[in-house]
């Protein structure tokens, strides 16, 4: 397949005749699809790894060969996650739906077909189109995560999740919700929501965290976003237990420094011992 064709077609400028082209190739053999998802990838990464976000005049074809060093980083943590294709029929277009995962230990930034930015958090599931057709913009998150919604009034932007529904233009907020826990809470940023789940909803302002609980809707000021700075790869501990052992501790560190200069550091406080289990990345503590 002619990597222009897909260029034009992940930037929603094919014809219709390459759009066609383009669905019977990725059809018409397994390593086709991966290869697809391949390219995607290559394309969000050379995105993000772009200052100007302007796609209409871009020539991908030559800033792919120059890009290939600037993107390594971004292109390893693409494919760190588990990433599934799959597809859903709208009027005469096929249009792929990317699923992907982000492992534990890790989190992921991504850049949507619209602009939109999406930073995930370990264990968090998304689920978007290769482009928004329509009047709409919908897309699938479970976990948590931190968005920065291209503004477009014309095509609301709809985060669905297991346990409610967040509408917006263009604004800047993270949400949080699990199938296993029931848990949706959004703190915003920037802009204006819309927070609904099931016939319950509210519109959200700037510098306020929604929780639902209880089938009603909790708002709450927010003082300090120490429950989120897992965006910026930072684990933070707040009057923690360790172990059976009855003392406390408050900390932060830096997910880049490894989890062994994290346990290191708990050592001058608490009495405890750790064997790393390479082979099944697992740790093991031991008074």
């Amino acid at each position: 397949m002619n990597k222009e064709i897909l260029y034009k077609y992940f930037e929603n400028r094919a014809s219709l005749e390459e759009r066609i082209k383009v669905r019977e190739w990725v059809e018409a053999a397994p390593e086709n699809k991966e290869k697809f998802s391949r390219e995607r990838n290559i394309y969000n990464a050379i995105l993000l790894s772009t200052d100007s976000i302007s796609r209409t005049e871009y020539n991908f074809r030559r800033h792919h060969r120059m890009q290939l060093l600037r993107i390594a980083a971004i292109f390893i943590v693409l494919f760190s996650a588990t990433v599934g294709i799959f597809y859903v029929t709208m009027a005469d277009r096929m249009i792929p739906l990317y699923s992907l995962t982000v492992p534990s230990g890790n989190t992921n930034t991504l850049l949507l077909p619209d602009g939109t930015k999406v930073w995930l958090n370990a264990g968090t599931t998304i689920k978007y189109p290769s482009s928004f057709i329509g009047t709409k913009r919908n897309i699938e998150i479970e976990g948590e995560a931190y968005l920065e919604v291209a503004h477009n009034r014309w095509r609301p932007f709809t985060v669905n999740t297991p346990n409610g529904k967040v509408k917006v233009l263009g604004t800047k907020f993270y949400v949080t919700s699990t199938t296993k826990d029931k848990y949706f809470t959004v703190s915003l940023i920037e802009g204006s929501v819309n927070m609904a789940s099931g016939e319950k909803s509210i519109i959200l302002k700037p510098g306020y965290r929604a929780q639902f609980e209880n089938g009603e809707f909790k708002q709450s000021v927010i003082h300090s976003l120490e429950s989120e700075l897992w965006k910026d790869g930072i684990y933070y501990f707040k009057n923690k237990s360790f172990m059976e052992n009855t003392q406390h501790y408050t900390g932060k560190f830096y997910r880049y420094n490894g989890i062994q200069h994290a346990l290191r550091t708990l050592q001058y406080d608490f009495k405890f011992d750790y064997k790393w289990d390479k082979d099944s990345n697992t740790i093991s503590i031991t008074k």
